[in-house]
């Protein structure tokens, strides 16, 4: 990084931080706080508040952040901290050098210690930001037409542009940015060094990229290390490159983040190999370290509708060899109970497809019946590109439901309680996971397509055609902890052949916590003339979530769902979905979030008998 000549009163940046460090130490040494740093803490004041006025761009948190004055706490319990002036004219200079960071290189700081009882004080810092430092010029050289890249769609996604404040954090992220692009476009050997003009009397910074593309390489052989159990040709299927493709170090992540997903190994790296530079393939170095055969998962949970539940998981891994898996899985809670058995059995008969096959007995007990079935099922899945998996299969569910009130009975005829159902299904599906987290998603999302068809000549007692689509999206702007979250549900079951008629275990319901939060669990859609839902054979719902980091761990959360049931196909409106908004908190834990929200419907079905709120306590994102 060079600069102009000392006429414009420019500096190093190495040189203020040199400087910073330098006060920090004399300050701590030699001002009035040395007399507190010698005494015992029990002759110090008590900090009781440190306010910051006048942090316009800056935001205050991110001041707080940076100093070293210990602050106190927001909670009762905790001993505030004793204060020492000495810290605090440390942080003074701290926060100046932070600021000609940001772009501000006349930023005034001014602190006041006020005494506001015996022992007690409150410091005030007010600062005064004065005119930042703006980019007023982005030159790249040589110029992109004279590059062997495209760079011109990278304009618009720059960290800094023309216009921006100037940012020290921001300009070592823009060369990152041209860097790793060149990363993944085959050029790992480029390189990217940039020079900088401040003018400190103009409040100007002018910029220059040198980008030295190097020689356009390709992925080499691929060689597996650590003798893994799992059969190497499973390893190799969930490579996102070939040989002799352009080198990118994005596809070495997505191998990676794929291998980990097996959940067989407990680490795996990617590594190119060195080579000449005159070389042009890259081999890739592939080393796995293989988990533990078995692992057992307890939890435990809670939630307003389901109350307590618990589940208790065993794993096992390489079950015979070839990277095969068996999950045994039970779970219970006021409103189900379940037990079941999942086999995964990849590339079966040496293809690119996996076998899965599961078997298990669920009981539930919803407001509407209560019933309990017996289901296997047996899929043939397949990885497809852009993180797309699709599976085809067959199923077959064995159902009896019980407790349904009179009326529901009278209203859907062709359920009957205590009647054996029998239903046998050719299934179909497509599924893309892009989020960054299961737990707590931040970026990306899901898609879902599923369908089952049950016709009589399968030998089903129930015969129906059950499409469902499922979107989810995430998006934390500006890389921060503040994200945006929304998700639309779509489905239909229609009746074929001889089946008038959807038995009420098969339908759909909608209303509660993982639905529409302002509503009573299962209650939207037509109910009986007693208020008992009826559920119905389409289903349109979706939420739109805003999760706001306040305090370290805690999060405020505000919503808008919307959801509704028909009863035919036919009778779907969009003018008859049902609103709720409220917000929530948040406590981010390693098992996931805890929460607390409050829906109010905003029109409800019986304003004068429906609640006009909802709490929902668990564990967990609703979405």
């Amino acid at each position: 990084m060079t600069f102009r000549p000392a006429a414009l009163r420019t500096r190093e940046f190495i040189k203020p931080r040199l400087l910073a460090v330098a006060a920090c130490l004399l300050s701590v040494i030699i001002l009035p706080g040395h007399s507190y740093a010698q005494a015992d803490s029990a002759y110090l004041p008590i900090l009781r508040s440190l306010r910051i006025f006048g942090a316009k761009t800056i935001p205050a948190q991110k001041i707080r952040e940076e100093l070293i004055t210990p602050l106190p706490s927001w909670l009762p319990w905790k001993k505030p901290p004793v204060f020492r002036e000495g810290e605090l004219n440390a942080d003074v200079d701290r926060l100046k050098n932070y600021y000609r960071r940001q772009g501000f290189y006349h930023a005034e700081i001014t602190p006041r210690i006020l005494l506001v009882a015996d022992g007690e004080v409150d410091v005030e810092l007010h600062i005064k930001e004065g005119p930042w430092i703006k980019v007023t010029r982005l030159d790249l050289k040589p110029p992109p037409a004279e590059l062997p890249l495209n760079l011109a769609e990278l304009d618009a996604k720059r960290p800094l542009k023309v216009g921006d404040r100037w940012d020290e954090g921001a300009y070592e992220a823009l060369k990152r940015f041209y860097l790793n692009f060149l990363l993944d476009h085959g050029r790992p050997r480029g390189k990217v060094a940039g020079k900088v003009w401040l003018d400190e009397e103009k409040d100007t910074a002018e910029l220059e990229l040198t980008i030295t593309p190097g020689p356009l390489c390709y992925f080499g052989e691929v060689k597996i290390k650590g003798d893994p159990e799992s059969p190497e040709r499973l390893i190799r299927r969930k490579l996102t490159f070939k040989t002799g493709q352009p080198f990118s170090h994005k596809e070495l992540y997505e191998t990676q983040q794929r291998l980990y997903a097996l959940d067989l190994f407990q680490s795996v790296s990617l590594t190119p190999e060195e080579v000449p530079e005159s070389e042009r393939r890259i081999p890739i170095t592939i080393e796995v370290q293989e988990r533990k055969k078995r692992s057992l998962k307890v939890g435990l949970g809670y939630g307003d509708e389901d109350e307590l539940r618990a589940r208790l998981g065993l794993r096992f891994r390489n079950l015979g060899g070839g990277g095969r898996t068996l999950d045994l899985d039970g779970k219970a809670s006021s409103l189900e109970y379940r037990a079941q058995a999942t086999f995964f059995n990849p590339l079966i008969f040496a293809t690119n497809n996996d076998l899965v096959l599961q078997t298990g007995y669920i009981r539930r007990y919803l407001p509407t019946f209560t019933d309990k079935a017996y289901f296997t099922s047996l899929r043939l899945e397949r990885d497809l590109p852009h993180k797309f998996r699709a599976y085809a299969g067959h199923a077959l569910e064995f159902s009896r439901p019980f407790n349904i009130p009179e009326e529901t009975i009278i209203l859907l005829s062709d359920t009957t309680p205590g009647k054996l159902y029998y239903a046998s299904m050719a299934l179909l599906g497509v599924r893309q996971e892009t989020w960054d987290n299961v737990a707590d998603p931040h970026r990306g999302g899901l898609f879902s397509l599923t369908s089952e068809f049950a016709p009589d000549f399968f030998g089903s007692t129930v015969q129906f055609i059950r499409p469902l689509a499922e979107i989810r999206r995430y998006h934390a702007p500006w890389g921060t902890d503040f994200v945006l979250a929304g998700r639309i549900k779509f489905g239909i079951i229609q009746p074929i052949q001889n089946t008038t008629e959807i038995p009420v275990f098969r339908r759909f319901f909608a209303g509660g916590y993982d639905s529409v939060r302002g509503y009573r669990l299962d209650y939207l859609g037509p109910r009986t003339a007693g208020g008992t839902p009826l559920g119905g054979e389409a289903l349109l719902e979706g939420s739109l979530e805003v999760r706001i980091p306040i305090y370290k761990e805690f999060r405020a959360v505000a919503f808008l769902d919307f959801g509704n049931v028909y009863l035919k196909v036919h009778d779907l409106d969009v003018g008859q979905l049902r609103y709720s908004s409220g917000v929530g908190l948040r406590y981010q834990t390693p098992i996931g979030p805890i929460g607390v929200d409050v829906g109010f419907p905003l029109n409800p079905i019986n304003p004068n008998q429906d609640p006009p709120y909802r709490f929902h306590f668990t564990i967990g994102q609703a979405f």
